[in-house]
This record gives C-alpha cells, sequence and structure tokens, in this order.
C-alpha cells in the first residue's frame, strides 16, 4: 500500500471518529485517552462532555453505560458548537424501554463534593448548592438515569437550570432517590425559564421533585410539563410552581405520601389544571411553600382517595424487581401507567 493511500485512510478514519453520532461512556472499561466510540468508550461523564463541548466535531449525544458515576464536581452541560436545529442528549445507553433493559443497567449518579459549587441567585436562598448536572444550554435532553441523594450537604440539586435566557429542557425516563436522614435530594430539578418538561419519571423521599422556579424575565412562562410521573415520599413539596405560567401542563401523575402535595410562590395566581391523576395521603394539600394556603384548582378526573402501594424490596439477596418502585398490579393508580416505562412491561 502506498503512503499516501494510508494517510488518506488514517485521516478518513480519525473523520469518522470524531464525526460519530454520539460519545459513549463506560466508567467499567472506559478510558478518558479513548476516542469515546461504542467500542472505545471514555470513563467519565466529564470527559465525554468536553468532547461535545469541543468545537473540533460534530457531536451531540451522550450514552452512557452501566454503572456507578461519581462526580467529583458538577457537569456544565452546554457547547461551544452551534445548536441550530440540534439538542444535547445525555441517556442512558440501554433505556428503560429497550426489551433487555433491567434496574441493575440504569447508569447511577452520585456526586461527592464536600463543598458547594453553585450560588444561587436568589436572594431567599443565598446558600452553595452541589449539582450534579448545571444546563447552560437550551435543547437539552436527560433521560434514562438513576440519580441518588447526597450525604454531606441538605442543597443538593442533581439538575438545575439557572439561566433564564435557555429554554427546552426535557427530563424523562429519570429515577431520584434520596432519605432526609442520610442522602438528601432538596429538589431533583431546579429550572429558570420556559419549556421544562419532565416526564416518566420517579422522585421517591425527595425532599421536592421539580421546582419550576422564575421566569424568564417576562413576568409568565410558558412550555413547562409535569406527566407520567410518580411523586412519593416527598418531605417538602411533589411538585412547586414559583412563577406564573400560562400553559403548565400536569397529567397522569402518582402523588403520594407527601408533605405537601402543590406549592405555589406567594404572588403567583396562575390556576393551574390536574388531568388525570391520583393525589392521596399528603398532609397538605395546596401551600405557599411553607403553610397550608388554599388556592383554586381545576380539576379533572383527579383520585383523592386510597392507598398507593409500591414495588418495594423485600429480601435482599434478590435482585431488584423489573417494576422495582412501579405501582403494583390491580392496584390504585396502575391503570395510569406513570413510572419509567412507556410501554408497560410485563
Amino acid at each position: 500500500m502506498k503512503k499516501p493511500l494510508i494517510i488518506n485512510l488514517l485521516t478518513f478514519v480519525f473523520y469518522l471518529t470524531i464525526h460519530a453520532q454520539a460519545v459513549y461512556v463506560d466508567c467499567n472499561i472506559g478510558n478518558d485517552n479513548n476516542t469515546g466510540t461504542e467500542k472505545t468508550p471514555v470513563y467519565s461523564i466529564n470527559k465525554a462532555m468536553a468532547i461535545i463541548n469541543s468545537m473540533d466535531n460534530d457531536i451531540y449525544i451522550m450514552k452512557i453505560n452501566p454503572g456507578i458515576y461519581v462526580l467529583d464536581k458538577h457537569i456544565e452541560v452546554a457547547t461551544k458548537k452551534p445548536m441550530t436545529n440540534k439538542r444535547i442528549v445525555i441517556e442512558a445507553n440501554i433505556l428503560p424501554d429497550v426489551s433487555t433493559w433491567t434496574p441493575d443497567k440504569m447508569p447511577v449518579i452520585i456526586s461527592k463534593s464536600k463543598t458547594g459549587e453553585i450560588m444561587s441567585d436568589d436572594a431567599f436562598l443565598q446558600d452553595i448548592w452541589i449539582t450534579s448536572f448545571y444546563v447552560n444550554e437550551s435543547h437539552v435532553t436527560i433521560r434514562g438515569l438513576k440519580f441518588l441523594g447526597y450525604s454531606y450537604n441538605k442543597f443538593f440539586y442533581p439538575i438545575t437550570r439557572f439561566n433564564k435566557a435557555k429554554t427546552d429542557l426535557v427530563v424523562e425516563q429519570c429515577m431520584f432517590l434520596g432519605n432526609l436522614q442520610i442522602s438528601v435530594i432538596q429538589a431533583s430539578i431546579i429550572a429558570h425559564g420556559d419549556s421544562v418538561k419532565v416526564d416518566h419519571c420517579i422522585f421517591y423521599n425527595a425532599n421536592n421533585s421539580v421546582v419550576y422556579w422564575h421566569d424568564s424575565g417576562n413576568g409568565i412562562k410558558t412550555g413547562n410539563s409535569m406527566t407520567n410521573c410518580i411523586i412519593y415520599g416527598a418531605t417538602g413539596s411533589a411538585i412547586f410552581t414559583y412563577s406564573q405560567d400560562k400553559d403548565f401542563i400536569f397529567k397522569n401523575n402518582i402523588a403520594s405520601n407527601c408533605k405537601i402535595f402543590w406549592s405555589k410562590g406567594i404572588n403567583n395566581s396562575f390556576v393551574y389544571s390536574l388531568d388525570s391523576c391520583v393525589v392521596v395521603n399528603n398532609q397538605i394539600y395546596t401551600s405557599d411553600g411553607e403553610n397550608p394556603v388554599t388556592f383554586p384548582m381545576n380539576e379533572n378526573n383527579v383520585i383523592k382517595e386510597g392507598n398507593i402501594s409500591l414495588r418495594l424490596i423485600n429480601k435482599i439477596w434478590e435482585p431488584l424487581p423489573i417494576d422495582h418502585l412501579h405501582i403494583i398490579p390491580n392496584t390504585l393508580g396502575y391503570n395510569f401507567g406513570a413510572g419509567l416505562f412507556k410501554q408497560r412491561k410485563q
């Protein structure tokens, strides 16, 4: 083979590598010196995000293989590349609807920094926060990941977006698992601005599930929603809509055994709607975040009596059941289909 042909072949292979459709991460067999292809994954999410951020490729998708990923510091989700007709996708390589999926194949995200890195811009919460994914870009999807609580700091927020100018954040098929005494999640998702869509997620013992925070600056928010989610055991609010929305969608959700079902900001006069939901055994129905405050809600097919039964672990030596933390078949709320699966598992 002639030398110019070899050089051209190597150049072509390099081009295919950096212009691949996704960068793959594997904490078991990966290496951050790898190129990030499916066969040569990188080791860390931080390295994968650096590849997405680089101007030298056209990669916007991160595929995370099963494993436990420990973050020394937050991951800034952004890119230097133009986002026209593009979106950043961070997702499990094996998603819950795939036939081979089992709970142990869900990538686990743990944060371990002992000091906060993010300063809240809200005067009410001038605290240093811990976060896993600091979203600083529009058009972002985070899908199929399991986030565990934090052991050192009560101000832990796995997914945050503070830039009010950014829009279009989708979080779907994720689990957020906390414990007030041991591994705290203050709010699983907290975001300023428009178009925060949360779908088919499970929030278990997180203090708050989603905080739809400040508007983008024009006084009213749009495009926000929560659908097909299970919220269980929130020690704060199952849902917190701080600023006014003009078209918020809350549909097909289960909210049970929480301190507060729904909180609003004190200046939020928007009348929200609930459609086809189960809301049972919560101490307070509506609140200003601290105190019971009655405000009107439009309700359609909302069940308020009965008990929710989740599939829990009974024997520690057995594998996690396929429907772990989902509604047990033939019990209240099962027919709603809320939870991780867009296609119900048999």
